[in-house]
């Protein structure tokens, strides 16, 4: 189906009234429990919709705008006041109106109908599939779930260029992911560990951002273009952190399926020196079980080469899984399972690695958002490490709680809160670790 049939088919009211479900019902939708709601619209509400429906728009948000100046939270005068603004081509203000409704009426699926699909014509595709999801959960009527079906089909054909950018201010008890430990032993003698060995705290600004172009190359076909950055900075630069990744290759939209087969290349600094390189390739794939539950996986296969460490030079294969579904239309919830094996010059530095991580996300009233995600990881390495008399094996711990305000929203970014607590044992001291990081900052993701 075509973008401009797609539009036809819901026109107006959008993807709400095209699925046969009058728009001056919101209003019902949204009124509290035991509250009385008038059994017609009121004057305003009709001429409104009137005015509309003849394509006097200006009329029509001078109506809207007249009742709001008396009743600021009317929740009917808002959800007209977006509709105007999709029917005017407005799309950001669209967006923010339905966002104001939102903020108080999490669970209202024909407003986040309405958001999805403005965020459709302002071309933010990850927003608007995020918002589908969501609204499908909501349980809508067999006609509006036809249609938004048909969004879902095209935002997989039609996403071109997508980016991601966060910003924020990064306190950290162990920046290094050093022992607490104040001496190992080694060759059975005690020995003092250094200050840079052990753990250190400190501030630093944390920026993460990534960018990918997909021109089309044939029917159903795309070029995947992308590059990913992470920036950890902290006085001075011995604990500074920085990787950059690229990639490149094909993509296959067909029916329920997703598919591109990716180069790839990476490289860390540490310190503000090179610490290792990656090329590889990679295959992703995700089937859409239904619109709003799908599965991912991609398997990887990379030649890490270190600078100053070549006995841990080799090849690192890795299979990650990913599911998410929408519960309700505020809430889902992911599974990520994988396990990697990595090479090495030396058995001490060869193992094998897995995790498995359970996330709950919920939007909640007064325009907070938040998102738990519970995980556990293990390593277990071939040979003996030399000095310690072991073979090394972690076992690690990690809880990461986000908070998003989605009332204060600054151009394109939210404020978020993040905290993430670790914690690894091992069979060598040295390893050992705790560690509590927060963020503060800004990001496009919500």
């Amino acid at each position: 189906m075509s973008r401009r049939t797609l539009f036809e088919a819901t026109a107006y009211f959008g993807v709400a009234v095209a699925g046969g479900i009058p728009i001056h019902s919101v209003a019902a939708e949204l009124t509290p429990s035991g509250a009385t709601q008038p059994a017609s619209p009121l004057f305003w509400d009709k001429l409104a919709r009137q005015l509309m429906d003849e394509g006097k728009l200006d009329e029509a948000a001078t109506v809207v705008n007249a009742r709001l100046a008396n009743s600021p939270r009317d929740i009917q005068a808002l959800f007209l006041k977006g509709m105007i603004a999709v029917a005017g081509k407005n799309n950001r203000e669209a967006i923010r109106v339905f966002r104001s409704i939102l903020v108080d009426h999490p669970d209202a699926t024909r407003v986040r109908l309405e958001l999805a699909r403005s965020f459709y014509l302002d071309k933010d595709y990850g927003n608007a599939e995020r918002q589908f999801q969501f609204a499908l959960a909501g349980n809508p009527p067999p006609e509006v779930v036809r249609n938004i079906n048909m969004y879902m089909a095209s935002i997989r054909d039609a996403k071109s260029f997508s980016y991601n950018f966060g910003i924020a201010l990064a306190p950290d008890t162990n920046l290094n992911s050093g022992s607490s430990a104040r001496e190992v032993t080694l060759f059975g003698l005690p020995f003092d560990l250094s200050d840079d060995a052990r753990h250190r705290s400190g501030v630093g600004i944390a920026i993460d951002a990534g960018a990918e172009w997909a021109p089309r190359i044939g029917k159903a076909k795309r070029l995947r273009l992308g590059v990913t950055g992470q920036r950890r900075e902290y006085a001075g630069s011995n604990y500074d952190d920085m990787t950059a990744a690229a990639y490149a290759g094909p993509r296959l939209v067909t029916g329920k399926w997703d598919l591109s087969l990716l180069g790839t290349a990476y490289m860390r600094w540490f310190g503000a020196k090179p610490y290792n390189e990656a090329a590889g390739t990679r295959l992703e794939s995700t089937y859409y079980i239904t619109p709003r539950l799908a599965l991912s996986a991609a398997l990887a296969a990379q030649w890490i080469r270190y600078r100053h460490d070549h006995e841990r030079d080799g090849r690192l294969l890795s299979l990650n899984a990913s599911a998410f579904r929408a519960l309700t239309s505020s809430s889902a919830v992911t599974l990520k399972v994988g396990a990697a094996r990595q090479e090495a010059r030396i058995a001490p530095f060869r193992n094998w690695d897995g995790f498995l991580a359970v996330g709950y996300f919920r939007d909640l009233p007064k325009g907070f958002s938040v998102y738990l995600e519970p995980s556990y990881s293990l390593a277990r390495y071939d040979g003996t490490l030399v000095g310690f008399g072991k073979r090394r094996s972690d076992n690690s711990q990690s809880v990461i709680v986000t908070v998003l305000n989605r009332h204060i929203v600054l151009g394109r970014f939210t404020p978020r809160l993040s905290y993430t607590f670790t914690r690894q044992s091992s069979t060598i001291s040295l390893y050992k670790f705790h560690r509590s990081r927060l963020e503060i900052g800004l990001t496009t993701v919500f």
